[in-house]
């Protein structure tokens, strides 16, 4: 290697489908294009350093590189693909901050770009990898956001068998989509802990509400692919009851929905993501306080 290398992934934002596609169900999810950019440039000395907006420089040996921090991503994703060389990452972002548009996975995949690159090894198995670096850090998650960076567009996402794989499948792109902020987040990790709780000694009720929410975005891809938007719209909404049911709408994002409901022009609105803060996303006319969500049509950009 011997001039910088560059990759770049879009973030995303989950359609339907939430929480159930952590149990094999199926989801939607679409790519965004607000964009992390990796630029890997080589370096004589077998060092990492790493530079960004985001968090303090880095640098450390290539043998005695750390686990956590603000780059643990990047770190994990170099024990997936060891650098041939000393290298020095330079990490630039424009995801808004504020709305949960998968940084993480967009990251994640950005780097296993630039370094499965470097090391000349095929990119077919990146989402595995991601999703297996994904589950390290944080114990669970879906890879739905890795897939729609990885690919790009609206796409149609299902884990398969043994959850360590999954299935893709392109969507057409959907009317316009678009955002609002809660003002806070509560960590996935923890609305997933606060459900598992809940679910103690109820888990027959809550595979009967996740059956109820695969089912509904089964229908959702269904529709996606014939371009029946208000079929579509109508499964959205139908979700939005179901997350309601399984307690992560709090008063906020309640009253975010109800105002966005109140526009002529809107065919949906729901909770995107895990619920209990983060994000409401419009389908249709974008409602007073909501900013567009344009749809990335392509997902990792590689550069040498």
């Amino acid at each position: 290697m011997t001039s910088a290398c560059f990759a770049s992934a879009p973030g995303s934002v989950m359609l339907t489908g939430e929480h159930a596609v952590v149990y094999g169900h199926p989801a939607i999810v679409c790519a965004i294009e607000q964009r992390v950019t990796v630029q890997a440039t080589p370096l004589s000395q077998a060092r990492l350093e790493i530079h960004s907006s985001i968090a303090p420089s880095l640098s450390a040996r290539l043998d005695d590189l750390p686990e956590g921090g603000a780059y643990r991503f990047v770190l994990h994703a170099l024990k997936a693909y060891p650098p041939p060389c000393g290298l020095r990452l330079n990490i630039s972002s424009d995801i808004d901050p504020t709305l949960g548009l998968g940084s993480s996975a967009a990251v994640t995949i950005a780097t296993l770009g630039v370094l499965a690159t470097l090391s000349g090894a095929n990119t077919r198995d990146l989402h595995t990898r991601a999703l297996a670096i994904i589950r390290q850090i944080q114990g669970r998650g879906s890879g739905a956001d890795l897939a729609a960076s990885l690919t790009g567009g609206m796409i149609a996402y299902r884990l398969n068998s043994g959850h360590d794989t999954a299935q893709i499948t392109a969507l057409p792109a959907p009317p316009a989509l678009s955002l609002r902020y809660a003002g806070y987040k509560t960590p996935t990790a923890q609305v997933l802990s606060q459900i598992a709780a809940k679910m103690q000694g109820h888990e027959a009720e809550f595979k009967a509400l996740y059956n109820r929410m695969g089912g509904s975005a089964g229908s959702a891809i269904a529709a996606a692919k014939n371009n029946d938007w208000p079929r579509l719209a109508s499964e959205l909404n139908a979700y939005q009851i179901l997350m309601e049911k399984l307690g992560v709408c709090d008063a906020t994002l309640a009253k975010i929905i109800k105002d966005a409901q109140g526009n002529p022009g809107l065919m949906a609105a729901k909770i995107s993501g895990s619920g209990l803060g983060d994000c409401v996303l419009a389908m249709g006319e974008i409602p007073a306080g909501f900013s567009p969500a344009p749809l990335a049509e392509k997902g990792l950009i590689i550069n040498e």
